[in-house]
């Protein structure tokens, strides 16, 4: 595999990622490492420092090697050309402004620096970054260009030499052909966020029928928008990894991040001789960006037994350094199936191998309750599910339970209060939990929702003025137009005023996520506000069994999805709020591992902060699993020479 990765930025930040196919690479094998941008294998690391990245003298400009992905790429006043094999392929910046009242740009000689190669042209720069995963371009665009009417902002490109070049369906990449029709290049990946984080539409066209001639020409639709615009691929930038990991240990099961600190579980790692034990890993995001790495900390339960799937939950704080893993089956006093979660506060020094700070269990603990099956943080307040909980007579109704850090700091304690709905038998009430500031949401995706038999509920917590204390819900969340096995509530996200519960059963298994806006007045019973679901969906991906929301952007999983030809190779969505708040939609984008396999269960569990993903995998390499991190292609060259 030869991979090139094209980065079209615009200051403004235009950008687009390209990977170019081994003559000798088969259609199936092409199809499922390049689909899109988000399977571009992107490393952390540009080469900034190493010197075989540099910019060489060539005649009359400069060239740039990449021997990893065995291509050349040569820049002059006349333009770029990428030589790979017997492949050539060359473009030059023509012009730029709204339809075809575009500002025409003159030739200028390359400038470089280490690794960068620019061309400056007053209110706009061509620039390009050499590294190990490939050359980015990009082009930054200091100031709007004077409009006329309303046509969307175009960059136009001259297209070059002996590749036949087809625009995808949907508009956001394209594919560079050889005379036997084989696709030798992909130019892939387009996408576009205003200053404000909104999504704008962004598109390519081809002009032209021959290669000689062509123009390619990126349109975004930035009516309205705040510059700069950013139109930038999510890909993949690091694969975590525990450096013990086994087969078996299921690490990747659950993810949750916070900043710059990954925290993820193995509940079925062994640790000395105790088979399931558990465990739960700490990774924190070097400074040059994150990238492949093993654990930075591995935390334990200190009276930690086999069994007790310790790291089946984990969720994490980075404003208070703390972390909370679950360990649904631990026996309490010798009462099996108990459970509890244990808190884990980050020393001073920074995080190192240890056992728990505090450990939290249920005053009214009975056998196969599972608290610890589920678990939040936010500051100084843990929330833990246990969705078997006896209530009232019922079994398996659920329950969860809330805990404040004491003034003194965290230490193992009983719950602050025990909240409840008003549920009945087997709605596993508590089998997901979330908690933002002074707001709880605990899902029951097995509740009965208008004779549907497990259609599924969540239900909202406010804390009241005087603390937590034992209630039930201020507001109760259902599915308008909901049906019998949806299992909504099997996953559940809030981020300020918004949730989003995952509904992994809806659409025959294809799977949704449902967001909910408080009203004004504040929480209330209600329906949702929209419906996301998976434009390529089919039974049995199960989209929603895992959801996470950060601001204006949810990701949800999609763990049994089809990727090319693996089963249950596993997808992520990344959900992009619209400029007039959230509506009923498909996909901004999908994640996708590299290099991927069947049965891998990627997405099983997902974590997002800013805009940073991170993606659990736990049937990775025999269920050795593996967590994944994903963001902005913009994120690699922020220590770039000249870089942004």
């Amino acid at each position: 595999m030869v991979a090139i990765r094209f980065k079209l930025t615009l200051g403004i930040l235009v950008t687009l990622s390209l990977s170019l196919a081994a003559s000798g690479l088969n259609g199936a094998e092409h199809s499922s490492r390049v689909p899109s941008s988000a399977q571009s294998k992107i490393s952390a690391t540009i080469g900034s420092d190493i010197p075989r990245y540099y910019a060489r003298t060539a005649y009359a400009g400069f060239t740039l090697t990449n021997s990893p992905h065995d291509f050349v790429t040569d820049f002059t006043s006349q333009g770029v050309e990428v030589k790979s094999g017997d492949g050539r392929w060359g473009f030059a910046l023509l012009g730029y402004g709204y339809g075809d009242a575009l500002t025409t740009v003159s030739a200028t000689s390359p400038q470089a620096s280490a690794n960068r190669v620019e061309y400056r042209r007053r209110a706009l720069t061509e620039w390009y970054v050499n590294g190990p995963a490939g050359l980015e371009q990009g082009f930054t665009i200091n100031e709007r260009p004077l409009q006329t009417g309303h046509e969307p902002l175009t960059i136009a490109l001259s297209l070059s030499g002996d590749l036949d070049t087809a625009v995808d369906q949907d508009g956001k990449g394209l594919s560079l052909n050889d005379a036997s029709g084989q696709v030798s290049l992909r130019y892939a990946g387009l996408t576009a966020y205003d200053a404000a984080g909104r999504e704008l539409r962004a598109w390519l066209e081809i002009q032209g029928q021959q290669v000689q001639g062509q123009r390619l020409l990126l349109h975004v639709d930035d009516a309205g928008a705040r510059y700069p615009v950013v139109v930038d691929p999510t890909v993949q930038l690091g694969k975590l990894s525990a450096s013990d990991g086994t087969t078996g240990s299921w690490f990747g099961y659950s993810i949750a991040i916070s900043g710059s600190t990954i925290v993820i579980g193995a509940p079925q790692a062994t640790i000395g001789s105790n088979t399931y034990q558990g465990a739960a890993y700490v990774f924190v995001e070097p400074k040059a960006g994150w990238t492949n790495m093993p654990q930075t900390a591995k935390l334990t339960a200190s009276d930690g037994a086999a069994y007790n799937y310790f790291g089946a939950a984990v969720s994490i704080d980075s404003t208070t350094n703390t972390v909370v893993v679950g360990s649904f089956d631990a026996a309490i006093n010798s009462v099996l199936g108990q459970g509890a979660a244990y808190v884990y506060v980050e020393p001073v020094s920074g995080w190192t191998n240890s056992t728990e700070t505090a450990k939290l269990t249920a005053s009214d603990g009975a056998m196969d309750n599972f608290l610890g099956y589920s678990v939040s943080v936010s500051g100084g307040t843990v929330v833990v599910g246990a969705p078997h909980g006896e209530v009232g007579g019922n079994y398996d109704q659920g329950a969860a339970y809330v805990y404040v850090e004491p003034v003194s700091g965290w230490a193992s304690t009983t719950e602050t209060a025990k909240l409840t709905s008003n549920g009945a038998d087997g709605d596993q009430f508590g089998q997901s939990v979330s908690i933002n500031v002074s707001t709880v949401v605990v899902g029951a995706p097995y509740a009965e929702v208008g004779g549907n038999f497990s259609e599924g509920a969540a239900y909202v917590f406010v804390e009241p003025s005087g603390g937590w204390s034992a209630m039930t819900p201020t507001a109760e969340l259902t599915v308008s137009g909901g049906s019998a096995y949806e299992y909504f509530g099997v996953s559940i996200a809030t981020s300020g005023s918004t949730v989003v519960a995952g509904a992994s059963g809806a659409n025959s298994f294809a799977g949704a996520a449902f967001v909910f806006v408080e009203p004004a007045g504040g929480w209330a019973n209600m329906t949702q506000t929209a419906e996301l679901t998976s434009s390529t969906g089919v039974a049995g991906d199960l989209l929603g069994s895992s959801v996470a929301i950060s601001g204006n952007t949810v990701v949800a999983g999609a763990e049994h999805a089809l990727i090319g030809a693996d089963d249950w190779g596993g997808a992520a969505y990344l959900f992009v709020m619209p400029a007039g708040g959230w509506a009923t939609m498909t996909q901004s984008s999908r994640l996708v591992v590299s290099h991927g396999s069947a049965y891998q269960d990627f997405g099983v569990s997902v974590g997002l902060s800013g805009n940073i993903v991170a993606i659990g995998g736990y049937g990775v390499a025999s269920y050795t699993g593996a967590g994944y991190v994903f963001g902005p292609s913009t994120a690699l060259h922020r220590f770039a020479p000249g870089g942004r």
